[in-house]
């Protein structure tokens, strides 16, 4: 599993025990898996100033370590990791067996809410198009000018966020170039994914 450089430091500094003490670090823990699990998660501020209030976070060193936790603990939820691959990890950030196996057990007893919550974030999952809509317009004229004589295409998009029922559209106009610009990106990313699916 690969884990950013400033992750990975959060994580070191949560393994050592002079610097981090055992009760600090199940605070760290839970305050991680309580940020992870809130209705309202924010994905750009998943560690936010309430949290760190509510621990009564001073040191740098605790900010650090719960920023690791907190970011660990998403990816691997979110990647859906091994407890094997997490082990592995965390006795490379030097983690006394006690606190992996804390972290293992908050990990396995959590994940699924976590990957819920998770599910519910439009930034990481974002909508599937469901059914596409068009019709053709033909202008004659408008106010500004007599005549125009101008085609444009109205498109409307059906989509479906994850978790939700209703199904939304998107609209938008465009020119005949306009459209065959969209198709043609279209089929190159079709292209793209089914040569990732092949491979």
């Amino acid at each position: 599993m690969d884990v950013s450089k400033n992750v990975l430091y959060g994580l070191q500094l949560s393994g050592k025990d002079i610097v981090i003490e055992d009760s600090v670090y199940l605070q760290l823990l839970q305050g991680a898996r309580c940020s992870l699990e809130q209705t309202n998660l924010n994905p750009s501020s998943v560690i936010n100033k309430q949290l760190q209030d509510d621990l009564k976070l001073s040191d740098v060193h605790e900010k650090r370590a719960l920023f690791g936790l907190t970011s660990f603990l998403l990816e691997c939820a979110k990647q859906n990791v091994t407890l094997d691959e997490i082990r592995a990890v965390l006795e490379e950030s030097n983690f006394s067996p006690k606190r992996i196996q804390h972290f293992l057990d908050v990990y396995h007893q959590h994940k699924d809410s976590i990957r819920r919550n998770l599910a519910r974030i439009s930034s990481f999952e974002k909508a599937q198009i469901v059914d596409v809509n068009w019709r053709l317009d033909y202008n004659i004229k408008n106010s500004q000018s007599d005549k125009v004589n101008q085609l444009s295409y109205l498109v409307d998009l059906h989509t479906l966020h994850p978790g939700e029922s209703e199904i939304k559209i998107v609209s938008m106009t465009c020119s005949l170039e306009q459209l065959q610009d969209l198709v043609g990106k279209l089929k190159d990313a079709v292209r793209c994914v089914e040569k990732q699916v092949s491979s």
